[in-house]
């Protein structure tokens, strides 16, 4: 036992000063990574001269027999890698599409060795995406990872195949793609480049994320993992442009054909809908992958929403909150207040204000307002048993996000409220799934909160002019990336199935204000018949153009009002919820003379607006005779004066 332990303390003191050298060096590559127009040549140094640089192009980590470096590298084709990992199989035969060929950057890893072939510096890694070299990634930034290809791609231990793991009978829980845990994270380098090569450059752990189709696929959901083990604990950068944090733990890379349609932009376009909303949502950001140097495609580099996402936007400890998916499942913190009040909302009866107020005590119920309506509004089909999320601090209320929208904006005539209150057994919705839904309607209170949010939103955040320019925007920025997606993965199969499928969002929603709320009207039994009446505080505006009127109503109920101007045009249009008797409701005009008609369901009333010219000349006139009988006063006095001199 002795001469072991001798044995080893004699092979650390050997070790040691190796160890230490690997310390003290340091390969500098100039200039560093990056997006770039034309070539240029790259140099290496090492600040021990005496020391060997040697180099690999194709996202290997560099050994003793690695190619050695003496004199700058111009950067050309040649440099390339060679490997065409593109061509490895890592999804199902019926899922694998094999391009002719891949567009390809510049990857240079290195370090320096001792005589006897040892290392004794960190690998450094730089990525060069060369317009002139044909990498052209059209103003979107870029995603390089790099890793030794068995780490990703070995039969045993690659994560990105089906390797050892896959079974062809059990594809939707098989292969190594399929595992999770830190056992299945392999060691990266990782570099972000962006609004002019600004950006992070540092090792990582990467493994696959999302659900088994995710998975599956060719163009993998992807999760890299900052740690200091790897040499720094946070991504400290500014990735996305709406937000001014600039540390990051955990990110996720969401692939182009993670969505249920070619548009490939549905989660993104969600998040930027819902980013003003009362509810928790993640920041996302188009970008072009490469690995090892190869095209990977159009990607969405966003948020984690995990308790790290929740220490940035939240200001919590991350090591104290409390986060359950699936309505059930503890992903941080325990489930034990959960299932405490999942438990007594069972058996709760929410109709009893005080039984609702202790649930209120428990729920930030603006937030699930807000939860609720979008998911519904957006038609997510894979929601509510999937992508459900909420987190507490421990004895506080719990708060819902929204996250996941690979499966909004794509069937309108989904039937929302049926999903959203099933209480049988489907894949995307059951009993479990929609209890919250169900009871908390229980509530007049609760009912009429929605409703009037609703109706709310339907008329500002919802409305076609607040949603088209997010598609615009996200059309405009991949529109010319879209070839490269389609030669390489084969989805969308082409650049006119993505115009298609972006046209049909647009589609989507230029009419979902109107399908929404019709859905609604039908989801709730209400009607516009109740409307007995409505009378407006005056009759006649001059100036004015905001003015209230008084809507009676039998029964709560909703209605469209509309205001028409004098030639019979809609100038304004929204959906009201009135509560039985009076209601106040705020009305807008224009600027043009005449008789407008507002209508709130079957009832209407007119209001005359009348033209500034009339009082305008009117006031003009009498000002004139003033002035005309004030001068003519006072002429009269002057004359009167001259004669009695």
């Amino acid at each position: 036992m002795k001469s072991h332990a001798l044995t080893l303390l004699l092979l650390f003191f050997l070790l040691l000063p190796s160890w230490l050298t690997a310390q003290d060096y340091e390969v500098q590559v100039s200039p560093a990574g990056g997006v770039y127009a034309g070539a240029f040549p790259v140099t290496m140094t090492c600040d021990n001269p005496g020391l060997t640089i040697r180099y690999t192009l194709n996202g290997a980590v560099p050994n003793g027999k690695s190619a050695r470096y003496s004199e700058p590298l111009m950067l050309s084709k040649r440099l390339e890698s060679r490997s065409n990992i593109y061509k490895i199989p890592i999804s199902p035969k019926n899922e694998f599409y094999l391009p002719d060929s891949v567009t390809k950057g510049i990857v240079i890893r290195a370090a320096a060795f001792d005589g006897q072939g040892n290392r004794v510096s960190p690998v450094v890694t730089q990525s060069y995406f060369i317009g002139s070299l044909d990498c052209n990634l059209h103003g979107l930034p870029v995603v390089s990872i790099c890793a030794d290809s068995l780490s990703l791609f070995a039969h045993d231990t690659g994560i990105l195949v089906p390797g050892d793991l896959f079974d062809p009978k059990e594809l939707d829980n098989s292969g190594n793609y399929a595992q999770h845990g830190r056992e299945w994270e392999r060691e990266v380098n990782v570099e972000f480049y962006a609004d002019g090569n600004g950006g992070f450059n540092q090792r990582a752990g990467l493994r696959t994320h999302g659900g088994i189709r995710a998975r599956r696929a060719q163009q993998k959901g992807l999760k890299i993992y900052a740690r200091q083990e790897y040499g720094k604990k946070n991504f400290k950068c500014k990735i996305f442009e709406e937000s001014e944090l600039e540390k990051y733990k955990h990110l996720v890379l969401r692939p182009f054909r993670n969505a249920a349609n070619p548009s490939g932009v549905n989660d993104w376009l969600a998040n930027q809908i819902a980013a003003p909303l009362n509810m928790g949502t993640t920041l996302s950001r188009p970008v072009v992958l490469f690995l090892n140097g190869e095209y990977w495609g159009i990607y969405f580099i966003e948020e984690k929403p995990d308790e790290r996402y929740l220490e940035n936007h939240y200001v919590v400890d991350c090591n104290n909150v409390n986060i359950i998916t699936f309505w059930s499942i503890a992903d941080a913190g325990t489930s034990d207040e959960w299932k405490s009040l999942y438990n007594w909302m069972k058996e709760a009866d929410l109709s009893d204000p005080a039984q609702y107020n202790l649930a209120a005590k428990k729920i930030d119920i603006p937030n699930i307002i807000d939860y609720f309506i979008y998911e519904l509004f957006s038609v997510n089909w894979d929601w509510p048993s999937n992508n459900a999320r909420c987190w507490q601090v421990p004895n506080g209320q719990w708060h819902w996000v929204f996250y996941d929208g690979d499966c909004c904006f794509d069937n309108p005539e989904y039937p929302v409220y049926d999903a959203a209150a099933y209480t049988g057994m489907m894949w995307n919705t059951c009993e479990w799934s929609t209890l919250f839904f169900r009871k908390l309607l229980e509530s007049k209170t609760f009912k009429n909160q929605f409703l009037i949010r609703l109706g709310e939103l339907n008329n500002t955040l919802f409305s076609y002019e607040k949603t088209k320019p997010h598609l615009d925007r996200i059309h405009r920025l991949l529109k010319d990336e879209i070839p490269m997606q389609v030669k390489r993965f084969n989805n969308p199969q082409s650049v006119v199935q993505w115009e298609e499928s972006c046209r049909k969002t647009d589609r989507f929603l230029s009419g979902r204000v109107k399908r929404f709320w019709q859905q609604t009207v039908d989801g709730f039994h209400l009607r516009n018949e109740k409307v007995l009446s409505i009378v407006c505080n005056t009759n006649r505006t001059l100036f004015r153009k905001d003015f209230r009127l008084l809507a009676m109503a039998e029964e709560e109920c909703t209605a469209w009002m509309e205001v028409l101007d004098p030639k019979g045009n809609v100038i304004h249009g929204e959906y009201v919820f009135l509560y039985p008797g009076k209601n106040g409701l705020p009305v807008s005009i224009g600027n043009r003379p005449g008789v407008y008609v507002v209508k709130v369901g079957d009832a209407k009333c007119e209001i005359t607006k009348t033209s500034y010219w009339i009082p305008v000349v009117l006031i003009s006139s009498a000002l004139v005779v003033c002035v005309l009988i004030i001068y003519l006063i006072i002429r009269r006095r002057y004359v009167s004066r001259q004669i009695f001199r």
